[in-house]
Order: structure tokens, then sequence, then C-alpha cells
């Protein structure tokens, strides 16, 4: 009678049930993953794709003797008996055993023909352009999702879309005769298509890496923009690896290797010694908040000309030292009473200077100059991690002589380059733009649409202002970035860098922006040298012109007839430009012992969310310095 009850419920209530314990038997569902999109450059090549690769997998099911198959698959996976066991073991119809492996490796397994054991092809990502630009591309993991940088952010346009197949099979993995089969194809994720030039970006991180091992920096970033389009051409991002730089470090770069788009023609494409590695960063461009020093001024001085509270041809008494709310400024290097214009104050990179414009324009307005050319928010770009920067949540009776400067305030690159370029575009802020599209499986592409930009300062501001880079270049602070015939605007930038609630005595943030040809502008570009002992003027200018000469190049840019000076525009002579900021037109000494002094810094109020003011510290001096009384940077 048991017996008869316990088929009777075999074959009645409990039939589902086992029904379904046989078929996880003998069904198996295999997920098929889409083909990830390709990352393109701005000329269509590849520079991240992806390419089926075997993948061996099991159904443990079908495995009789574990340890057997294990033993033979180890040195096939050059993976542990242990672990295969592991897997081979599990209560699962379906576990990889390796994912995306070689031809060679793939073969080696399917030579063993092991019951329960199969491969697939799945799409494995590569790069073949090697580290090229990967702090902006990012990675992809085993599983084909985005990690970090473009890959992440873009991830479900790249991913597409999963497949599947499902089938029955005997114990050997056989198909069953009419036994039940669905298959779903993948589908394949679109193309991203970005506005990076390979060759430029190329140019670019050998340019920065020979930069940053012969200023003895810690990091660096160097970058290009389409004056026009906002178009980010190029993005750098390096930085030396270790807890420290050692002095000893030969001045050349390291050996990047060429993508095969680059012209062996290129100068900056020579094949350079390897010394300690420079490595990819993240993309710091974006997330990395930093001082940016006196290129800030180019905000405070074109601000005041807008506002109609000075003109260019004001003459301004600037003494050696300045008092603004009892603490004591002056200008990197000591100097007689001058009696500058305003072209002056900037190719000289006054401090002092800045500070009394900045006291005639106000708070309020240099607050509202500083949001309109895009510091304090985020690019349109949005990259993962990307900082707005830091503006000065409290005010204290010497921000008016700090953030005009290029102190007490947080920047990124990004942030920087445009509002240089929003000057070379006449006025007019024009958004960065990281991706120009995307290309459907259909091979439709679909443009990035191009945020709208907005009026900053008028033509003739901008006009002012470019008249008087010009100058900085010409015979100021920035003549490194000389690029003859070609005409720069530009501008140098040095501040000190902070760590733990002060600034690192000795040690600067050394920037340079500009555009070029400055009658015409086709290109801007940003280089930031990080933790370096040299200024803006030697450890970025020259860099600078490197990689704007090689886009130039490129792009099939002629120089252009100098325009004459904008009207009322006074320019500055090599009388004048005595170089208070810097040292003009001359190679800066390094640092001796004997020209380390102490310096003394009064304690300034600090800000909520800024950086900090320099405290008490023991500074190390250029040797044509005098001991400093109060904080101040270099131009």
């Amino acid at each position: 009678m048991a017996i008869a009850a316990r088929v009777v419920w075999i074959q009645g209530p409990g039939a589902g049930r086992y029904l379904a314990v046989g078929q996880s038997e003998w069904t198996h569902t295999v997920t098929l993953a889409g083909t990830r999109g390709s990352i393109l450059d701005a000329n269509g090549d590849e520079l991240a794709m992806s390419i089926p690769q075997t993948t061996i997998y099991a159904d443990p099911h079908q495995v009789s003797d574990p340890k057997g198959e294990a033993a033979q698959l180890a040195p096939a996976l050059g993976q542990s008996v242990t672990g295969l066991v592991s897997k081979l073991t599990e209560s699962a119809g379906f576990v990889y055993l390796a994912r995306t492996v070689d031809d060679a490796t793939a073969a080696k397994v399917a030579k063993l023909n092991l019951a329960g054991v199969y491969s697939m092809q799945e799409p494995k990502r590569f790069y073949p352009a090697g580290q090229l630009a990967q702090p902006i591309i990012g990675l992809v993991g085993t599983d084909g999702t985005g990690l970090g940088g473009l890959e992440s952010k873009y991830n479900s346009i790249l991913q597409g879309k999963p497949g599947k197949l499902i089938e029955q099979t005997d114990p050997q993995g056989r198909q069953l005769p009419g036994g039940l089969q669905e298959y779903k194809a993948p589908v394949s994720g679109q193309d991203l298509v970005l506005t990076i030039d390979e060759s430029l970006q190329y140019d670019a991180e050998q340019a920065l890496a020979k930069a940053i091992v012969a200023a003895g920096a810690k990091s660096g970033i160097a970058m290009l923009m389409d004056t026009k389009t906002g178009d980010i051409l190029a993005d750098a991002n390096l930085t030396m690896p270790g807890p420290g730089i050692p002095s000893t470090i030969p001045a050349v770069p390291i050996s990047i290797p060429a993508p095969s788009s680059v012209s062996s023609g290129s100068a900056s494409t020579t094949p350079t010694p390897q010394v300690q590695p420079v490595e990819a960063a993240s993309a710091s461009a974006f997330t990395q908040v930093y001082e940016p020093g006196s290129v800030n001024k180019l905000i405070t001085i074109s601000a005041a000309l807008q506002q109609g509270v000075i003109k260019p041809s004001d003459i301004f008494t600037i003494p050696n030292t300045y008092d603004v709310a009892g603490t004591t400024f002056h200008d990197a290097e000591p100097h007689a009473t001058e009696h500058w214009n305003v072209t002056d104050i900037l190719a000289n990179s006054s401090n002092i200077g800045t500070t009394q414009i900045a006291q005639r324009l106000g708070k309020t307005q240099l607050l509202k100059y500083i949001g309109d050319y895009g510091e304090g928010k985020k690019t349109d770009i949005d990259f993962p991690g990307e900082s707005r920067g830091l503006l000065p949540s409290y005010w204290s009776g010497t921000s008016i002589a700090d953030v005009p400067i290029g102190q007490g305030i947080g920047v990124t690159a990004v942030q920087m380059l445009a509002a240089y370029n929003t000057i070379a575009n006449g006025g007019v802020y024009v958004a960065p733009r990281l991706v120009a599209g995307t290309i459907g499986s259909d091979g439709v592409e679909h443009t990035t649409p191009i945020t709208p930009g907005h009026r900053v300062v008028s033509p003739k501001v901008a006009a002012e202002m470019t008249t008087m880079l010009d100058e900085v270049v010409r015979v100021g602070t920035g003549t490194a970035a000389n690029l003859s015939p070609y005409t720069v605007a530009g501008k140098t930038g040095t501040a000190l860098v902070p760590l733990a609630g002060h600034y690192e005595a000795g040690h600067y943030v050394a920037s340079f922006a500009g555009f070029v040809p400055s009658e015409d502008p086709s290109i801007t570009a940003m280089v930031v040298i990080n933790d370096t002992l040299d200024y803006g003027a030697a450890a970025s200018a020259p860099t600078f012109a490197t990689i704007a000469r090689d886009a130039l190049q490129q792009r099939k840019i002629p120089p252009h007839a100098p325009l004459p000076p904008a009207p009322g525009v006074p320019l500055a002579t090599t009388a004048t430009a005595t170089g208070a900021g810097e040292v003009a037109g001359t190679p800066l000494p390094g640092l001796s012992p004997a020209a380390n002094v102490a310096a003394t810094v009064p304690t300034t109020p600090g800000s909520k969310g800024a950086i900090a003011p320099t405290t008490s510290a023991t500074v190390p001096q250029r040797q044509r310095t005098t001991p400093t009384t109060a904080a101040s940077q270099a131009g």
C-alpha cells in the first residue's frame, strides 16, 4: 500500500517537483554578452575595442570525476586543483572556469575533451594604444562592466544588451533530440566617439612626461582645446609613482609607445630613454582641485575692464609691499615703487597691482565673474568624480587680496582652460566637450548636443585682454611660451602647495594657460605641473609651447600677420616688464641652501571650504629674492 501511495503521489501532486529537478539536471542556460561598443578618437581610430575570446565554463551536474578533471585542467588554465574542484562541485548548472583566455589555452582545454566542460565566445576589452588617455577612458572588468572614466559613465550605452541560450542535453552534454532550445541574440553596444585626437594626445603625454621629470614634480596635466567648438583635443594626466621623487632623476621623459596613427616624422615622437616611470593617474584635469595662482588674474582684470572701473592705460602706484587688513602683501620679486599701467601689471604678474584693481572691482562683482567664467561649477562633461572647485565660503579682510591672485580658491584645470577659451572666443564662454557622439549598431551617428555659449565680457574687453596677454608672452613672465612666428596670448601662474592646513614651503603648482594664434585663435591650452620647485614660467610655459606647436602643425594652421594692439591698450616694454612675478626671459636658477631664508607669515582668518592661508614657515627663496614678510605667490 505504501509503495502504491508513493507512486500515486509522484504521478500526481509531486510530479511538478520531480520534473523541475530532472530539468535542472539536463537543462542549462548560458548568458551571452553583447559585444561592447568601441571608444573612438575624433578621427575614428580605436582607443578601446572588444574582440571575441574563448571562455571556459562547466556544468557541474555533468561532471562525474571532479578531482580527475580538475587535475587535468589545472596546468592548462594555470589554476590550483583545489580551486577547480570547488567550482566543478558547485550545485549549479553553469559555472565559469576561466574567462576570455588566449587561443593556446583554449586549444589545450579542447584537446582534453572533458565531460561537462565547454567553451563559448565572449568579448574581451583591448586598448590598442596601451595606457594612452587611460585616465579618461577608464577600464572594463571581467564581467564587462566599465570601471572608472568614460567606460563607467557611458557603460549602459557601450555595454549593449545580453542574449541567452537555453538548451537540454544528455549527461554527456549532447543536445537532446527534440529537446528544448531557446536562443536570444545579444545586442551590440554603441560606439562612443570622443573629441580626443590620438596623435595630439600622444604628443601631450610625451611633452608632459618630460616636463614632470625635468621639474622634479609629482604630477601634471596638459590639455588642448579647439577654441571655437570647445572640443578637448588632448587631456594628458600623468603622475610619478612612489611616496617621493628623488632629486637625481635625469631630465628626460619616459618612453611612451607611439600609437600607429602618429607620423614617424613628428618631432614629439622621438624615442627617449626610460627612467623612473610616470604612470597614468586619475583624470585629474576634472577631479583635482588646486589653487590656480596668477592665471586667475585674467578673471580679475577682465571683470574690472568690463565693469568700467579701470582702463588699460590707468596708472597704478605699485610699492614693494602693500597692506591689506593688517597683512602685508608683496610681489614675488622685490622692486622699487613702480608706476605701472594695467598691461604692465599683467606682464609683470604683479600681485599688488592686481589687488588694487580688485579693490576697485569689489567682492560682489569679483565673485559674479568668477562664476560666469565657470569656476565653482561642474562642466557639461560631468566626468565621473568631477569637482565643482572650491569658492570661499568665508570672506575675510584679506580675501580681496587672496582670491583675485588665485589663492584661497580651488579650481580644476578644465575650468581654467575654459576661462582662457572665453577670451579667445571674443568674450563668449564655450562649454568644454569630450564626447562628440555615438554610433549605433545600425551605423548611424548621433551627435552630442552642443550647449549654447553665454557672453561673459564684451568683444572690446576680450580684445584688450588679448593684447595684454600677448605682452605677457612677448616681454613679460611668459616669454618661454613664445612660438614665433605664431603669436601667443597667455599667462603664467605659480601657487603654493597646500598641505594639512598650511602651505608647503618652497613647493609650487606651476601653470600656463593661453591660446594661439592670438589674432584668430584656433588652439587653447593649459599646462599644470604639480608640486615642483619651479615657477610657472620655467615648468609649464615651454610645455605649452611644445603641445601648441604640435597642434598648429597637425591642423595645418599658418601663422597670421600680427594685428595692431587693441585701441587704448599700451604695450609693455623691456624696461617696464621687470619681472616682478618671475624673472622674465631668463632660466630660473635652482634652489641652493644659501638661498633659503626664513619668512614668518602672519596667520589670517581661514576660509571654510577653501584652502587655508599660510602660517609660519621656513620658505626656500630663489636666489634673487629677499626675506618676505607676508603671504605671496609668483606669476
